[in-house]
């Protein structure tokens, strides 16, 4: 994991944060800016995500990853076998009263990928809003998405001293493969530390409240990089 980490933060050189958790942020990259993530999860799992702005209000990207990549076990990749997609349209950018408003679609699942499903489904069509507060330092947004059938999610962002953040995201869980699921939704807890204002890790507690057996308390770490060429 150590030498994992070390090409992570080496190939990467974050102003523009993508991700919260497993939520989008409402923002897009600049023309030109890159941006490059990996994330260690689950049972030696590894997800890889890169994404380009081709205009100031326009970013494209895409992901690919799998189980057991680190350890022992036989490595098993996304039953897709091709990558997931993302793309995503600055409507709005904060300015003043003016909130981040932005208009997505996300092809990429989390944790297990059987019969070509995710455990946490994809985001699919989504639209997100953001404001900052600046008064008690935090960044709240709101979202909905649709991707077989409709679902939301929330996140909060609290600012913390020396380039820190405490991460609070929830998604309801509404479009579960099982309807028979009783929803607690997946709720999910963070630590951020960003470095040099280009590096930002992330250690994750997600499913806390154990909306699935297979996700339930899982951690992650998550170390991105954006600059521009």
């Amino acid at each position: 994991m150590r030498i994992v980490l070390l090409v992570l933060v080496a190939c990467l050189s974050a102003s523009g944060v993508l991700y919260n958790i497993d939520q989008p942020v409402p923002i897009s990259l600049a023309h030109a800016e890159y941006y490059i993530g990996g994330r260690v999860w689950g049972s030696g799992g590894i997800m890889m995500r890169v994404a380009l702005g081709l205009f100031d209000r326009v970013t494209l990207g895409m992901s690919y990853g799998g189980d057991s990549i680190l350890g022992a076990g036989k490595p098993k990749f996304f039953d897709r076998y091709r990558p997931d997609v993302q793309a995503r349209i600055a409507v709005l950018q904060e300015q003043g009263y003016v909130p981040n408003l932005v208009l997505g679609f996300e092809s990429q699942g989390y944790d297990d990928c059987d019969s070509q499903k995710y455990s946490v489904r994809e985001k699919g069509g989504y639209l997100c809003v953001g404001k900052t507060l600046d008064v008690i330092d935090t960044h709240c947004q709101l979202g909905v998405n649709y991707w077989g059938g409709f679902d939301g999610f929330l996140a909060l962002n609290a600012l913390l001293p020396g380039s820190a953040e405490l991460m609070l995201e929830y998604d309801p869980a509404f479009n579960d493969h099982d309807k028979a699921l009783r929803h607690r939704g997946f709720l999910n807890f963070g630590i951020e530390w960003t470095v040099a204002d280009r590096v930002r890790m992330v250690v994750g507690l997600r499913d806390i409240l154990g909306n699935l057996p297979t996700t339930r308390l899982n951690r992650v770490l998550d170390v991105s990089l954006n600059n521009h060429f």
